[in-house]
């Protein structure tokens, strides 16, 4: 297992082993006693066959189904002075719970529900899109023993896989456990499957040879988004290649003009949502999932490293099923639209709602 080698507690920083048969069985006995908790309080009650240990001795941390439970919470410990003083956010967990509970299981038709609400599976679109998927792979390094996928999902497009054909190992890191239940079986021995937060990645310094993150950086709190980019940055090597996917929103200035009457009825339809919860006491609508797109100025100001801007995909879902369609050269007009994008890149990027974020240690 030389994949070891790359971690780090999550706690202490320090390097992690593999549990002994002799540590193993001492610690499922504590677990059958009630002496073991989780680094969140919650008693731990499954005895387990495989986990790591950091090299104090003081944190443990499972491997179940051959997926590594590195997140601060999920760590087993054997006093409850041990157990973390912060507990994940209220943002974090909704996007957890999201995914955990519906967004990566698959329809009759083999559809995630995330794609279903936030994709578009038509045929019109089907070229555009894989176009665009196409790309992200000319800004990495082709080959290499670690790529990290953060935070990979279930790998729903198979255009995806392209990324790491010829890396080792494919370091799928998610907050989802069935997410990353996904991905083991699709990749088999591959895949090295590794819960944990972004912004708080359990890898040593330069050690990954290349990763990507796509259309996830938005859905972690406002606060913490430039913290979990240091840190895909901090464990790239020298040399490593990386790109992010993230989306403007609203700082995206094609959106808001093609959108805009759209963009104005579902703000008055969600308003009027929330006055019919109000007056009916149910409370505010639930939220689906956390969501905050910072501008480019932002990443532009705050980041401690150059990175170039790119184009993944000048428009959004609800864009394209607004506007495309097969009986209104809807084809003809995303094949104009990817072809510009191509002669400007940086621009579309800047202006359209997917930008690229390419990123190359030095």
């Amino acid at each position: 297992m030389e994949w070891i080698a790359i971690l780090k507690c999550p706690f202490t920083g320090q390097d992690l082993r593999l549990l002994t048969a002799d540590e193993l069985a001492g610690l499922n006995k504590r677990i059958e006693a009630g002496e073991a908790w989780q680094a969140d309080g919650v008693p731990f009650k499954t005895t387990i066959s495989k986990g790591l240990v950091s090299a104090d001795g003081a944190f443990i941390y499972p491997i179940i189904k051959e997926i590594i439970l590195l997140l601060k919470d999920l760590a087993i410990v054997d006093s409850k002075d041990k157990l973390a003083s912060h507990k994940i956010s209220a943002d974090k967990q909704l996007v957890k719970n999201f995914y955990d509970e519906k967004g990566w299981f698959a329809d009759e038709e083999g559809h995630y529900e995330d794609g279903v609400i936030f994709e578009d599976f038509r045929d019109v679109t089907k070229e555009y899109i894989k176009r665009c998927h196409d790309r992200v792979n000319r800004y990495l390094n082709p080959s290499g023993t670690y790529m990290v996928d953060a935070a990979s999902g279930a790998l729903q497009f198979e255009d995806y896989l392209q990324y790491s054909a010829h890396y080792k190992y494919r370091v799928c890191v998610d907050f989802s456990f069935q997410a990353l239940t996904e991905v083991k079986r699709k990749l088999g021995d591959k895949a090295l499957c590794v819960l944990c937060d972004m912004t708080n990645m359990p890898f040593k310094d330069n050690t990954i040879d290349g990763f990507i993150s796509l259309n996830t950086i938005y859905h972690i709190p406002k606060e913490e988004q430039l913290t979990a980019v240091n840190e895909l940055y901090r464990i790239l090597m020298p040399k490593g290649k990386g790109v992010i996917v993230y989306e403007w929103f609203k700082h995206s200035p094609w959106m808001n003009f093609w959108l805009l009457p759209s963009r104005g009825f579902m703000f008055i339809k969600n308003r009027v949502n929330r006055l019919i919860s109000k007056l009916s006491k149910g409370g505010a609508p639930k939220k689906l999932l956390y969501f905050h797109a910072h501008p480019y100025s932002y990443f532009k100001n705050n980041l401690p490293f150059e990175f170039k801007l790119g184009v993944w995909r000048s428009v959004s879902v609800p864009f394209m099923k607004i506007y495309i369609h097969k009986n209104l050269m809807g084809k003809k007009i995303l094949n104009w639209l990817y072809n510009k994008e191509e002669k400007e890149p940086e621009n579309c990027g800047l202006k359209g709602e997917y930008p690229m974020f390419i990123i190359e240690k030095k």
